[in-house]
């Protein structure tokens, strides 16, 4: 059935005056109007925001939303949600992304049940992450749809398209958005709401992943690809792609970049072509527009994605079009593609000057110690003083994602290792395998402990490590914005529920040297910390003080939802 217009806007002279919504804003709204019962993530920019907007409008709905312990389990969550016949979304980080592979790569071939829609958000640049990775090459990887919006109003169109994909080829459909999209702000033609289907299991042999339908299943998956492409041809997804002959010369851009494009006049030798579904290509149109251009530049962020499959498109099809992008140093291939580096672009284009925006200024994370009163502060506070006064070795001292990040700044600047996020304790017990002669100390955040940290501590359990494991637990997942994380006894959705321990979950392990400590108890910690540096074998601390900050942060966000 045709969606009507939602009416609720007030009405002008050219029918419904659009509601002005943020870039994050109109994908959250897109997912209520479309009739999603569940909406899970793991904290994280940039879709922190969207998941928070999903839990705002959740009572007034029927969604129901989910900080999940980490991605992989917010994914089979939502799958399972859609194998009942109801529609769901996963929004994931780029970073994250990669801890959904795992399922994905299953379910690409058993294929889905209600739409089910990836809100994959990328950070091109790294403004606040340990990578710039781009999810478009993961999801080309398992072979499934992936679109990007150019504006907010194309986001809600296409968000609630998603999910029509998604039944229709009965596979995960991806929404790609980069961070700057998520800020925004333009008006957006709202649809009713899709009405809410009855939730019903019917018992599929697909359901159960087995070697013996793979090939047959993988061959099904391409004929779907195949499918869509041409589906991207046609409406409505044609009208998420755009093209205007005016010259020789062209720009294709992709996903966001349209946006950015737009803030330029066009140039009358310009052809341009904006391009919303980005895998499979929409081949036909892209075909068209090639036909009557001398030479393409794509404009796109991060890698080659859009690039590298247009000029395959090309040399199939026979086009003389050359094609230039980020392969050939036209575009640059690192980090976001702003304004300035777009005018440069049409500038040595068309051998004029163009007034361009300067680029933005890069904002890292704060290199700021803790916070006054933080809860972190005592126990490194300590531990740096007893270095300093040798009464222990200094160790090692191995790192998470998260307001650990911190301990790298003055007056501190202990931090020696830090990859990805759990990583911690797996790469402490690597170090102390390779027979450095280092005490090791490895410190994860609570939220993070349970993401996946707790993996690497049944595999130091297990393997009997003599390594020092802290985790800081602060009840809340604070550099992203106070969410509230595994365990601390308040869902999503605000529920009261069971508390989960970490130093009961390690003496559920069988670790005998764990220790429960008030992170503002000095005298405490320093005797502990004598005792566990000092001892063969594995220790496991727990430094709990909540985080001064929780309340005061909560309060704006309040008031800034409102």
């Amino acid at each position: 059935m045709t969606d009507k217009l939602n009416v609720e806007a007030a009405v002008g002279k050219n029918g419904v005056i659009p509601t002005t919504l943020s870039g994050s804003e109109s994908i959250a709204r897109a997912v209520i109007d479309a009739g999603a019962r569940v909406a899970t993530s793991y904290p994280g920019g940039p879709i922190t925001t969207i998941v928070e907007q999903l839990i705002d409008l959740a009572p007034t709905s029927d969604l129901y939303v989910e900080w999940s312990n980490c991605e992989k389990v917010a994914f089979e969550v939502a799958l399972g949600c859609s194998l009942a016949g109801r529609r769901s979304v996963i929004a994931a980080k780029h970073v994250g992304i990669n801890h959904i592979l795992d399922p994905l790569m299953t379910v690409n071939l058993t294929g889905c049940g209600a739409g089910l829609v990836i809100l994959a958000g990328d950070d091109p640049g790294s403004y606040g992450s340990q990578n710039e990775q781009d999810s478009r090459l993961l999801g080309a990887f398992a072979e499934i749809p992936i679109l990007e919006p150019a504006t907010p109003d194309q986001g809600y169109r296409m968000t609630r398209q998603a999910f029509r994909l998604s039944e229709a080829c009965r596979l995960p459909v991806m929404v790609r958005f980069v961070a700057d999209y998520t800020a925004d702000t333009a008006p957006v033609a709202t649809q009713n709401r899709a009405p809410a289907a009855r939730a019903e299991f019917s018992r599929e042999l697909r359901w159960s992943a087995l070697p013996a339908l793979v090939v047959e299943d993988h061959a099904a998956l391409h004929q779907k690809l195949k499918q869509v492409a041409k589906s991207f041809d046609q409406p409505p997804y044609r009208a998420f792609n755009n093209g205007d002959h005016s010259g020789n010369k062209g720009i294709i851009a992709a996903g966001h970049m349209a946006a950015r494009l737009q803030q330029y006049a066009p140039h009358s030798d310009l052809s341009v072509f904006e391009l919303g579904t980005l895998f499979p290509l929409p081949e036909e149109q892209i075909i068209a527009f090639l036909k009557g251009i001398d030479r393409v530049y794509v404009l796109e962020e991060v890698e080659p994605f859009v690039e590298n499959q247009i000029r395959a498109l090309a040399q199939r099809q026979g086009l003389t079009a050359k094609i230039y992008g980020k392969t050939t140093g036209h575009v640059p291939w690192e980090g976001d593609v702003h304004l300035e580096k777009i005018a440069r672009l049409l500038t040595d284009v068309f051998g004029q000057s163009l007034d361009a925006a300067p680029a933005p200024a890069r904002t890292y994370p704060s290199r700021q110690p803790f916070g006054e009163g933080c809860s972190y502060t005592p126990f490194f506070k300590t531990l740096q003083q007893m270095i300093v006064d040798k009464k222990i070795p200094q160790p090692i001292v191995v790192g998470e994602t998260g307001c650990l990040v911190r301990l790298n700044n003055p007056p501190f600047e202990m931090l020696d290792v830090k990859y990805s996020m759990g990583s911690s304790i797996g790469l402490a017990c690597g170090l102390w395998r390779s027979g450095v002669e280092d005490k090791i100390l490895a410190v994860a955040g609570d939220s993070v402990f349970f993401h996946t940290a707790i993996n690497g501590l049944v595999n130091a359990a297990h393997h009997q490590a003599d390594i020092v494991v802290a985790v800081m637990d602060n009840e809340t997942v604070a550099l992203t914005g106070f969410q509230d994380r595994t365990g601390a006894g308040t869902t999503a959705m605000g529920e009261q529920v069971r508390q989960i321990y970490p130093e009961k979950v390690a003496e559920a392990m069988g670790i005998e040297n764990v220790y429960t400590l008030d992170a503002f108890d000095e005298k405490a910690i320093q005797e502990t910390l004598q005792e566990v540096f000092t001892r063969q074998g594995l220790s496991f601390l727990v430094v709990r003080g909540r985080c001064p900050f929780i309340e005061t942060k909560r309060c704006r966000a309040t008031e800034a939802h409102i």
